[in-house]
């Protein structure tokens, strides 16, 4: 890591020099000194970095360089700070004509001061940073380091030979590649080459060994090749690797065309399989050149390649790549118990416990499970098996374990500036999923990110996620879409983490709720607080060396906001995370923190920014998105001229902006913009900003005159994804407004364009060019109540996947283009189509035309009165709120429809007839609030042969099912009634159901008996009965009358499957029936809120399969069932979890588990008080 800052260290000292800074401010000279000194100790830190792993004199070195380094990066950011407010007055006098003031700038007495003091500060630093360098001689560091990966080559040198009875979890993995290989790849006349992916340490070499030792893949291929790459991809070294493979016999030292043709030969007219294992290649000429000499064989020739590297599988893959997901936990038991007992685990049980919990460590590595498996083998007391259980794996011994080693391959082979951002990633708890945009403010913030060329910084930091993307460092998230574009963050394994945690150590730490740790050389901090440690924070006030605070909530109860101790002192600190914390001012940061770069203050109880923030010269990043207390931003933000990034969406508050907001050009983020009538407030304030991703405009009735909008330049502004126009009220001629609207152009990239409330009767021109906007996915259109219409061309552009359209009072059609007659409509690429509050709507097309909407497949219709639906020939899922029964009668015209919700009608007793009827291929309907309903058809659900799932819920009025409803219904899954308060049996048919799985029935209060032939229902393994209906908070709703239901039904004992059983809410239940245990395959109870019900059936304990009971706000059966105390302990002390709630306190008050290994650190600490005398730690 230290090569990695006085890398950027050296980058922002030679710019300032380029700049002739020193030369302004007379420290020149001292500059130059110390470029010498770090260019020199740069040559040689590539060495320094590895061999500190073996010598920890370097890493002291290190140290040292890493604490003078950070210090002249104080210096060097105070100077950039200075030279750029320097450059902001010398343009300032340039405007108002005052050329004294940038003569004679520098010599004013606060400049000179300044000179003064830094060149002092420079001189003592690189006094300093000069003993670094010449201590550094004694090591005799390598300034270019030849073969620095040997060391693990030799090690990583692998062949085909397996011991297969000792893999675990790879057989469904092997299957599927063997049957591409013996099978798929015979129609393919290329070369195939299937890629395999993971990180290190998953596995792949010994998946690869036992594809090619395959039974079968050896009947099928007539030669196969086994060849270790590693890094050396060198073309001659692999072809006579592969000769040797083949022959078995050594192969002589010959130029590379002969080379090439005695490999030609032995694999000409024959099919073959060659395993290139562990490849670290990029280049794709260098691959290449290797396939088109192995490109000779028959169809169905295949390789196999091995990798980290998700770039390597797109270049050599000629498929996708297949992705080595982790074990499952038993089978990293397997392994890892195979390695640490053999074959004594059955001996050792106070050890297997405790192994068990050692392996969640390995989070699905084989290579975790093995190595510590392995070091656990010879070690037989509890307490060094308790220490490598709560010991962090970066904290074990290396030389023991081979994990760490094994990934920091990785590690090395990544570029300089790739390496400090995966290091920096340490800061991040284990499992968090880190947003990438974040990531990237934070890396920049901290000086990680180096420009290049044109690109923008944030597009150098995207292009960074996504190399550590390909290299299997991160694992995208919220990825709605294949590729990296749409992912929107990451997490990072385990092993990955603890990998960072090992390179950045004491530098980067998470600390825990009540576990303090040494924080005396911590750059980057991040703080899980609650309200009991929240004072913990006083520990802060030492480390002047911060450089990066992130808080991040850990409480499981509201508590009052709280202010940070106010003398706080971060005078290095660069970014600042206290997203949605109990923060309440930061005036201790805008008074010290002068550094500061990247503020995150979203969803805080801050009420005001102080105007000092305005005074943070090189800040970057501001968000207080969702701070709801907040009033409003400071006056004079303009002066932020570093400021890239303002995040303010959900800033309920904000009335209008600070004003002159076009002065600053380096924005690039704005998620709001507030049309006021004060000057500086105008929409032409955008004009000079390139801004990115997404704008807000409001209060566009604000706007002066079209001309004002053109200067808007939004059709400019290239990087724009997502726009959204707003008008608050509508003031002005609909003229003016429809040309406003026309002079707000959107350009071309954008992706997602909204528009709201309006007034307008005709919508801009410019949605005719369909060919401009050919990127537009999304389109929504609120409020527009004057508009007969919607935009002509809209149904013609390429990319429109997503339509929604609210409260459009006169809209008759959604498409209402004729297309000149053309067979094919509009619209031929949307699929999901919103419409809510379109009184006048008729139909969707004015003319039906055989391939309109023809890939809709999701329709949500709400409050639409007047809509019938015809055929859609790819709707699969509709929702209709507020539904008229003409609109219910055209239902039965989607044939294709698979998933039906309809809801909210207050006159409909009955379903209009055959409204199901050629749904065929229905698999879930909902029906909802349909006050009136007093009956379903008996054969409504005729013909439904792919039914899986019912739901029925807020129907008052209804009172039973038919007695034929359920006949021929083999494949209905899910029943779900709730709120049917009238409800009072279950069909005579409900028997048929032999494939229902799950039962909910939640506030019938009438319900009492069920059929008595449910012993049919051999697949039932949920059943849920609540005699109320609950609100979100768990709250009762009140409106639900009691239920009658005193006893468990009879009928109940009968479902031989049944799993999971809940039975909630029924006051009068006294008592529960023998007959319980004949549940034999019930592995969950809850009893919750039955106060009358005093104790469990004796039979509860022939309920062997049993694995948890809960017990909750059941007064009676609480008592009785107190731990070893209870008179009905007995019963359940064979159940390994049972919990006993008492709501009124909030927490259980008593919980059972097992497999926890509390107990064994509780007894491994009273060992310790035996031997050494009481703890005084609680």
């Amino acid at each position: 890591m230290a090569e990695a800052v006085v890398t950027v260290m050296l980058e922002n000292l030679n710019s300032l020099i380029q700049k002739k800074f020193g030369l302004i401010c007379g420290v020149n000279k001292e500059m130059e000194k110390l470029s010498s000194i770090l260019s020199t100790i740069c040559a040689v830190l590539g060495d320094a970095e590895e061999r500190q792993l073996r010598d920890r004199a370097i890493k002291i070195w290190l140290q040292k360089l890493k604490d003078v380094a950070d210090e002249l990066n104080d210096i060097l950011d105070e100077c950039s700070m200075e030279a750029s407010l320097l450059e902001y007055k010398r343009q300032s006098s340039r405007s108002t004509q005052k050329v004294s003031a940038s003569f004679f700038s520098c010599f004013n007495p606060k400049n000179t001061l300044f000179r003064f003091r830094i060149a002092k500060r420079m001189e003592d630093v690189s006094d300093r940073l000069d003993a670094v360098a010449n201590e550094r001689m004694k090591f005799h560091l390598r300034e270019v380091v030849q073969g620095r990966h040997l060391q693990v080559i030799d090690k990583r040198q692998t062949g085909s030979v397996v011991d297969e009875k000792h893999v675990y979890g790879r057989e469904e993995d092997k299957d599927k590649i063997v049957e591409f290989l013996v099978d798929n790849s015979r129609s393919s006349k290329d070369l195939s080459v299937y890629p395999i992916v993971a990180m290190g340490g998953m596995g792949k070499t010994t998946l690869a060994q036992l594809v090619y030792n395959d039974e079968r893949v050896r009947r099928h291929f007539e030669i196969k090749i086994w060849v270790c790459v590693s890094e050396d991809f060198d073309v001659k070294r692999l072809i006579k690797a592969m000769i040797e493979s083949a022959s078995g016999n050594a192969c002589d030292a010959l130029d590379m065309d002969p080379l090439q043709k005695r490999l030609q030969k032995m694999l000409e007219r024959k099919k073959f399989l060659i395993v290139l294992d562990d490849v670290w290649n990029e280049d794709q000429e260098q691959w290449e050149g290797l396939r088109n000499v192995v490109a000779c064989g028959l169809n169905g020739s295949s390789i196999v390649v091995t990798t980290r590297l998700k770039k390597v599988a797109l270049i050599m893959g000629t498929i996708p790549m297949h992705q080595l997901s982790v074990l499952s936990e038993d089978d990293c038991w397997s392994l890892f118990n195979q390695r640490a007992f053999g074959n004594e685990s059955e001996e050792r049980p106070n050890l297997v416990k405790i192994g068990k919990e050692i392996v969640k460590k390995c989070k699905g590595n084989p290579l975790a499970a093995k190595t510590l498996g392995s070091l656990m083998r010879f070690k037989s007391e509890e307490n060094e098996w308790l220490f490598v259980m709560e010991s962090e794996l970066w904290n074990l011994p290396q030389e023991e374990t081979f994990i760490l080693p094994a990934l920091r391959l990785s590690y090395f082979h990544l570029p300089t500036e790739l390496r400090r951002c995966f290091a920096y990633c340490a800061i991040f708890p284990k499992d968090f999923e880190i947003e990438k945009e974040n990531l990237i403010h934070l890396w920049m913030a901290n000086d990680l990110i180096a420009v290049k060329g044109n690109m923008e910084v944030e597009e150098v930091g995207n292009e960074i996620c996504k190399e550590l993307y390909w290299r299997s460092f991160f694992e995208g998230v919220q990825s709605k879409n294949d590729g990296f574009d749409n992912i929107y963050g990451f997490k990072m394994h385990d092993l990955v983490h603890d990998l960072a945690q090992c390179i950045m150590e004491d530098e980067a730490r998470v600390v825990e709720i009540d576990c303090p740790v040494n924080l005396s050389r911590a750059r980057h901090v991040t703080f899980n607080y609650s309200n009991q440690s929240f004072d913990m924070l006083f520990a802060f006030q030492k480390i002047e060396t911060l450089r990066t605070l992130m808080l991040t909530r850990h409480c499981p109860f509201s508590i009052e906001a709280r202010k940070f101790p106010s003398h706080l002192y971060f005078p290095s600190l660069r970014a600042f995370d206290a997203k949605d914390s109990l923060l309440t001012s930061i005036s201790f940061l805008t008074n010290t923190s002068k550094h500061i770069r990247y503020l995150n203050l979203s969803g805080t109880y801050i009420r005001i920014l102080p105007e000092s923030i305005c005074f943070l010269q090189n800040l970057q990043t501001l968000d207080v998105s969702f701070c709801r207390h907040l009033q409003k931003l400071p006056k004079h933000m303009c002066r932020l001229r570093s400021l890239r990034h303002l995040h303010i969406l959900g800033f309920s508050s904000l009335r209008h902006m600070p004003p002159n907001f076009g002065k600053l050009t380096c924005l690039r983020t704005l998620s709001i913009f507030i049309v006021g009538r004060r000057r500086g407030c105008d929409v032409d304030e955008l004009g000079s900003l390139n801004l990115h991703g997404d704008l807000r405009i409001k209060n566009l009735e604000e706007v002066k005159s079209p001309m004002e909008a053109k200067k808007a330049n939004l059709a400019g502004k290239m990087n724009l994804k997502r726009l959204e126009l707003s008008w608050d009220r509508n003031e002005k001629s609909q003229v003016i407004i429809e040309q406003v609207l026309e002079s707000l152009e959107p350009p071309p990239s954008i992706k997602s364009l909204d528009i709201s409330n309006f007034g307008g009767r005709h919508f801009p021109r410019w949605f005719k060019n369909s060919a401009m906007y050919e990127n537009l996915v999304s389109i929504c259109f609120a409020g527009c109540k004057n508009c007969m219409e919607l935009p002509t061309g809209l149904g013609k552009l390429p990319s429109l996947t997503y339509l929604y359209l609210y409260g459009m009072d006169l809209v008759q059609y959604v498409d209402s283009e004729s297309y000149g007659g053309e067979l094919e409509g509009g619209f031929l690429h949307l699929q999901s189509l919103f419409i809510t509050d379109l009184p006048n709507l008729e139909r969707l097309s004015k003319e039906e035309r055989r391939m309109d909407f023809s890939c809709l497949s999701y329709l949500h219709i709400e409050k639409c009165p007047k809509l019938t639906l015809h055929c859609l020939r790819s709707i699969k899922e509709l929702i209709i709120r507020g539904c008229s029964e003409a609109l219910l009668k055209t239902v039965s015209n989607l044939h294709t429809l698979t998933s039906l919700e309809v809801c909210d009608n207050d006159n409909l007793a009955s379903f209009p007839d055959g409204i199901l009827q050629n749904l065929t291929t229905l698999q879930s309907l909902k029906i909802k609030r349909f006050s009136k309903l007093q009956l379903l058809q008996s054969d409504m659900l005729i013909g439904l042969s792919s039914m899986e799932g019912l739901s029925i819920t807020s129907c008052h009025m209804l009172e039973c099912f038919p007695v034929e409803i359920f006949r021929g219904s083999y494949s209905l899954k899910r029943i779900y009634i709730e709120d049917c308060i009238k409800f009072k049996s279950l069909s005579a048919s409900f028997g048929d159901l032999t494939a229902l799985v799950s039962l909910q029935l939640i506030g019938c209060p009438e319900l009492e008996a069920f059929p008595n032939d449910l012993n049919n229902l051999s697949c039932l393994e949920s059943l849920m009965l609540s005699g109320y209906t609950y609100q979100g908070d768990g709250s009762q709703n009140l409106s639900t009358p009691h239920p009658k239901l005193t006893t468990l039904p009879e009928a109940l004992q009968h479902l031989p499957s049944l799993q999971y059983m809940v039975i909630r809410g029924f006051p009068n239940l006294e008592l529960l029936p023998d007959w319980l245990g004949n549940l034999t395959s019930l592995r969950f109870f809850n009893i919750s809120k039955c106060p009358k019900l005093e104790y469990l059936p004796t039979t509860i304990q022939d309920l062997t399969n049993l694995q948890t009971l809960e017990i909750d706000s059941c007064p009676k059966l609480a008592e009785r069932c107190g731990k070893e105390i209870g008179e009905d302990w007995h019963k359940i002390a064979h159940i390994p979890r049972v919990f006993v709630w008492d709501r009124s306190h909030q927490q259980p008050i008593q919980g059972e588990t097992v497999n926890c290994c509390f107990e064994l650190r509780l007894n491994h600490r009273r060992s310790i008080e035996k031997r050494d005398g009481p703890s005084h730690h609680s």
